[in-house]
């Protein structure tokens, strides 16, 4: 469980990046990094990868206490722990390819990342 919490930080970390990395042709480096910076020339696909990072920020603070829960206390959350991050992958490459501009596609895969994590909490109140 530890090193799938170290893969998710790093994919976490990367992400950050996203939005920066798909408009530096656009957009000069120097206004990513001041808060009134013009970022009206961002990219489409950056602006996805923006609603993406937020999409997995809102998941990521229910997901690391409950795969460190579940590594301290030995509940066999491992595969739950995987196919969230798997979804979350999933949801990234859908924002990438511009998927979601069809609508009902987005719940399909947010939602059970979403149930993932119910159910990781259910096995750790279940011990």
């Amino acid at each position: 469980m530890i090193n799938l919490i170290v893969c998710v930080l790093f994919f976490y970390t990367g992400h950050l990046f996203l939005k920066l990395l798909f408009s530096l042709h656009k957009v000069p480096y120097v206004n990513f990094t001041i808060k009134d910076g013009d970022l009206s020339g961002m990219t489409d696909l950056s602006e996805r990868m923006g609603v993406a990072g937020e999409n997995l920020r809102q998941s990521l603070f229910i997901f690391i206490p409950l795969a460190v829960m579940s590594a301290v206390l030995e509940v066999d959350n491992l595969m739950l722990a995987k196919t969230w991050f798997g979804l979350r992958i999933v949801y990234l490459i859908g924002h990438v390819i511009d998927l979601y501009r069809f609508p009902h596609i987005r719940p399909l895969i947010w939602v059970p990342s979403i149930v993932v994590l119910i159910m990781m909490g259910i096995n750790l109140y279940s011990i």
